[in-house]
C-alpha cells in the first residue's frame, strides 16, 4: 500500500494522529511533508479506509485492530476468563498498574499516553464504580469512554463518536456475553458522526471561552 501526501493529510484531519499498517509506503512528497510537519507516524496492524464521506454525513474511518490494554480494579474471575477467551481473536494486553481503585488514575494516564504514541488503539477497564471510571477516561483528549450496558449501546458509541475505551463493572455481565462484546468492541470500525463532531468542537470552544473569563474575572478582582 503507497500513501500520499493527501491521504496522510486526511489521517491527521480526521484522528489527530497517523497509525499506518506495518507495510504501508509513503510517496516521496508524503515523506517531505512528514519530514517538515515533524509529524511522528505510528505502525500497527490497521486497515485504513479513506473512501469519500457518504451521505449520512459520516467521516472516512480508520479501522484499527490492533492491542488494547486492559485494567481491573479489583479480583474479577469471569472478566480475567473473558479476556483469556478473547485474546485468541483480538489483542488485550494488562496494563502493569496494581489492582486497586486507588490506580484508576495511572490506569487512564498510561492508556492515555499509550494511545497518544501509537502503542495501543484503546482499552478496557473493568471496575466497580463506572461512573467515576468514565469520568477519569474522559478527561483525557484523546480517549472517548463508554459505559458497557448493552452490546447495541456500545456499538452506537464506536460506530458516532469513535469510542476506544470500554468501561466494564465488575459482576454485571456473564462469561460469554462480555467475551463477545469484548471482541466486537477492539474489532469494530470508529467512525465519527459529522454532527456529534462538530457539537464536540462546540462544547471545546465553549468551555476555553468560560475558563478565560473566570481568569479574566478572578485577575479584576484581585487588583
Amino acid at each position: 500500500m503507497i500513501l500520499t501526501q493527501r491521504q496522510l493529510e486526511q489521517l491527521w484531519k480526521l484522528n489527530g494522529k497517523i497509525v499506518l499498517p506495518y507495510r504501508a509506503r509513503l510517496t516521496p512528497a508524503a515523506q517531505d511533508w512528514i519530514r517538515h510537519g515533524k509529524i511522528t507516524i505510528g505502525y500497527d496492524e490497521v486497515k485504513i479506509d479513506l473512501t469519500a464521506p457518504k451521505a449520512t454525513g459520516v467521516n472516512p474511518c480508520v479501522t484499527l485492530s490492533g492491542k488494547y490494554l486492559w485494567w481491573s480494579d479489583g479480583p474479577d474471575g469471569v472478566a480475567k476468563a473473558a479476556i483469556g477467551m478473547s485474546g485468541r481473536e483480538v489483542k488485550l494486553e494488562s496494563m502493569s498498574i496494581l489492582e486497586d481503585a486507588s490506580r484508576a488514575i495511572s490506569a487512564v494516564r498510561t492508556l492515555s499516553q499509550s494511545v497518544a504514541a501509537s502503542t495501543a488503539t484503546g482499552g478496557v477497564m473493568i471496575v466497580k464504580n463506572a461512573g467515576i471510571a468514565t469520568v477519569l477516561a474522559n478527561k483525557a483528549p484523546n480517549l472517548r469512554a463508554v459505559v458497557a450496558t448493552t452490546m447495541a449501546a456500545v456499538e452506537e458509541s464506536i460506530a458516532s463518536i469513535a469510542a476506544n475505551v470500554l468501561i466494564v463493572e465488575r459482576g454485571q455481565w456473564p462469561l460469554n456475553p462480555l467475551k463477545n462484546l469484548l471482541v466486537r468492541f477492539c474489532k469494530l470500525e470508529r467512525k465519527i458522526d459529522a454532527v456529534v463532531e462538530t457539537e464536540l468542537k462546540t462544547l471545546g470552544t465553549a468551555d476555553e471561552r468560560r475558563c478565560t473569563q473566570i481568569k479574566t474575572c478572578c485577575g479584576g478582582c484581585h487588583k
